[in-house]
């Protein structure tokens, strides 16, 4: 193994003087910044086990004095060449008595100096130019998947962009697209599309309404909840009459919440109560008994907030709660499925989606719902109560969601769709 020690003023410098000097075979041993610039151990057939027993000074003991017939190597000096060879050597005769090293010194022995190589500054730019690569060479990749798809498949071409700009997730759009392979007129093909969708989405018809119980709205923060509430409850009474429902809620973070909430309950003749503790929370069900509908409003929290689970403490103790979540129809896809995954800690019985007037695009909010398979309960489409609270219709869903589509819908560029499916496509057609 030939070692060098390397200086220059930069470090491209650096790395072209070990080319030059040692090749394109050698590895980098250690690098390091100087007042002069930058200096590099570099190496040629390299072995690390050798390279430790260099540079490993060995711990003086009986034993060690036994056996060591030659002298320690000199550590190199910078600029020099160090030709490190071994050679075989005899077997050293250990004298009759060697004392046993006690158990400190064996362990120093066996401790090797490493170097932590995931830390060097240049295999870690060696790392990001190899990240940047691949994502270069899979969008080149998806491309070419997604052009060969729009030559020899238009139709099923034409159809996932359509179903992108209904604003589906990528593999929603794909399955649905198969669903409708078979299919060679792009109209037919679209309404079968829709209708596979159809059949997998779920309603809940109108159950907090129609069956009472205990209902709490849980969400993220801002999604409209205590308004949805305020709906529900005005409903409620106008349909089943006054002093049947009660209102609850769990919301002591936020300045003003419960007295948001209590003045919706003075303006409709609802009691109202605040609570913080699961014992508060049976506490407050048992003084509502005489009540055929209670519906708890709770603190809206962040999905990655670490007082969810405190939340969902509250309801542990109390199974006959029913828990709807409820999403804002006009979020992105990827917040949507974080607030499910995070939220489903606890057993939903639905789904409400609010700031349906708000979105754009109703597919997101559709394909998250599809994936997870949660029922549908009411839409909020606007500010009112409580006109603007519609029951939740798979027909209603998915006329809605064409209607945005095609009131705010463009075409979507090919280079978007192909980093949409490309890489979905190469990836089904490798299995």
């Amino acid at each position: 193994m030939k070692i060098k020690r390397l200086c220059a003023s930069n470090i491209r410098e650096a790395m072209r003087k070990v080319r030059d000097e040692l090749g394109s075979e050698a590895v980098i041993l250690s690098n390091q910044r100087t007042a002069s610039g930058f200096e590099i151990v570099a190496a040629v057939d390299y072995d690390e086990k050798l390279l430790q027993g260099v540079q490993q000074q060995p711990v003086a003991t009986p034993e060690t004095v036994a056996r060591s017939r030659d002298p320690a190597p000199e550590p190199p000096l910078a600029g020099q060449e160090v030709e490190v060879a071994t050679a075989e050597a005899a077997p050293p005769s250990a004298p009759p008595s060697a004392p046993e090293p006690p158990a400190p010194v064996e362990a120093a022995r066996d401790v090797k100096p490493r170097v932590v190589w995931s830390q060097d500054p240049l295999l870690v730019d060696m790392q990001s130019e190899i990240h940047g690569l691949r994502g270069l060479l899979e969008q080149q990749l998806a491309g070419l998947a997604w052009g060969d798809l729009a030559r020899g498949q238009p139709r099923r071409a034409e159809l996932l962009s359509q179903l992108l700009d209904f604003g589906f997730g990528p593999d929603l759009c794909l399955r649905l697209a198969d669903a409708a392979a078979g299919e060679a007129d792009l109209e037919r093909g679209w309404r079968l599309a829709l209708e596979t969708l159809g059949r997998g989405l779920t309603v809940t018809q109108d159950d907090i309404l129609s069956r009472g119980g205990i209902a709490a709205l849980i969400g993220p923060t801002g999604v409209g909840k205590t308004t949805t509430i305020a709906k529900l409850a005005a409903r409620y009474k106008l349909r089943h009459g006054p002093g049947r429902v009660a209102l609850i809620t769990t919301d002591s973070y936020r300045i003003g919440a419960f007295e948001q909430i209590r003045t919706f309950g003075m303006i409709m003749d609802t009691p109202a109560r605040l609570v913080s503790s699961p014992e508060e929370l049976r506490n407050a069900i048992a003084a509502f008994a005489d009540k055929s509908l209670i519906l708890i409003d709770t603190a809206g929290m962040g999905q990655r907030d670490i007082r969810l689970a405190q939340q969902f403490a509250l309801f542990d103790e109390t199974p006959q709660i029913r828990s709807y979540l409820v999403l804002a129809a006009n979020a992105q896809h990827a917040v949507l499925g974080e607030s499910v995954a995070a939220f489903s800690r606890t057993p939903l019985s639905g789904v409400i989606l609010t700031k349906v007037d708000e979105t754009t695009r109703l597919g997101a909010a559709l394909s998250v719902i599809h994936d997870r398979s949660l029922p549908v309960a009411y839409l909020g489409n606007g500010q009112r109560v409580p006109e603007d609270l519609q029951v939740a219709r798979v027909d209603v869903l998915i006329r809605m969601g064409e209607a945005f589509a095609g009131r705010y819908g463009d075409v979507t560029a090919s280079e978007a769709l192909a980093l949409t499916f490309g890489r979905r496509l190469n990836a089904h057609a490798a299995y």
